[in-house]
């Protein structure tokens, strides 16, 4: 009678909860269905139930539909795992994985809440990336801006004015002029050729060729490479430590890293360091070779962590230092960059204003005389 009950229950839920059309999770969400569903679970509560009251619980359609999905296999003796490998675009080989493993060794609470603290710290480092350059960014089209402004709308006002003076125009006027005259006369095949290099640079992007040498070359431009390798080695660190504490063989954990890696470059050499470890190689030896991606410090704490059979645990280590180097390293950026585009900004403007006082100087000059 309970079990036809909750098969009554469930086919409720998945009739209320139909697919949304555009089917997405934030990392913020997923940190939400894995420290909640670890509670539950912790204090007692059946994994169907602790999903449909979290599917309850939730306003977010995607989540109520995925839930749903869950729940249904669940009832029919299915596992959390299988049910989230369904959505291979929204959960990843890293969530999945350490749930399965979890879920095998009956320890899926701790893994759970394990997970939603590092997706937690993961996410902190993209946020400190886009905090440190939000400021400088909105510097920049401010300039641009007000640039534009006194070039595209002010300028044009006061020509009738300048060609009545009858002598010649300062340079930074003429430059001025020619600027503005270029971008409104041919505008539109600039913006075609725009949008053709765009389309051009969006094919070149889809060859994966093409965009493994710009992720490599981007590792050794000045300031900016340095803080890649710091935000690839914290994630690196942080993914494969969390797979190797929550039992997922080494060699596996390697691939699922190497997977979740935005970087081409960084995905190649963890590929290839997967394959020669399951040669009998070790990690630290294989990193060692790639010293401009992995610094001095990482290789030898994670070769003494090989040695000692304590790898997950100097991988956390590491991960928990490097992410404070991230923090120190973008703090340093966000400071170096904000003096850099404020001068920029006082050149742009400068150099337009400069290019309109100057003629309005000549002419109080003039009619002086």
């Amino acid at each position: 009678m309970a079990t036809k009950q909750k098969k009554i229950k469930t086919k409720k839920i998945l009739t209320e909860n139909k697919k949304p059309l555009l089917l997405s999770l934030s990392v913020k969400d997923k940190v939400f269905l894995a420290r909640h569903l670890s509670v539950m679970l912790k204090a007692g509560i059946p994994v169907h139930e602790g999903l449909e009251s979290l599917a309850e619980q939730s306003e977010n359609p995607s989540i109520k539909y995925i839930l749903s999905i869950a729940t249904k296999d669940i009832s029919d003796g299915q596992v959390l795992a299988f049910s989230l490998k369904k959505f291979p675009k929204i959960f990843d080989d890293f969530f999945t994985n350490v749930i399965e493993v979890g879920e095998s060794s009956g320890t899926l609470p701790e893994s759970l809440a394990y997970l939603s603290t590092q997706l937690e710290k993961s996410m902190e480092i993209r946020a400190k990336v886009r905090s440190a350059l939000i400021y400088p960014i909105i510097i920049l089209f401010g300039s641009v801006g007000v640039g534009s402004y006194l070039a595209f709308f002010i300028l044009p006002q006061l020509m009738p004015l300048f060609s009545s003076l009858g002598t010649k125009l300062p340079v930074t006027t003429r430059m001025l002029l020619w600027i503005t005259n270029t971008l409104t006369t041919y505008w539109h095949f600039m913006a075609i050729g725009l949008v053709l290099f765009i389309i051009i640079l969006a094919i070149l992007w889809r060859i994966e060729k093409v965009k493994l040498k710009i992720h490599t070359i981007m590792l050794y431009i000045p300031i900016f490479g340095k803080i890649i390798c710091q935000i690839q080695s914290a994630q690196f660190t942080l993914i494969l430590g969390t797979l190797l504490h929550s039992g997922v063989k080494v060699v596996e954990a390697l691939k699922i890293t190497a997977h979740s890696s935005k970087n081409l470059a960084y995905r190649k050499l963890l590929e290839e360091t997967a394959v020669r470890v399951g040669q009998g190689e070790n990690i630290g030896t294989q990193l060692k070779e790639k010293n401009r991606m992995f610094s001095s410090t990482t290789v030898s704490m994670i070769d003494v962590g090989e040695k000692t059979g304590k790898l997950s645990e100097s991988l956390i280590a590491l991960s928990e230092f490097a992410e404070k180097e991230v923090d120190r390293v973008m703090r340093d950026l966000s400071s170096l960059i904000e003096p850099v585009v404020l001068i920029l900004m006082g050149i742009v403007v400068g150099f337009v204003a400069l290019s309109i006082v100057s003629p309005i100087y000549q002419l109080s000059q003039a009619v002086s005389m």
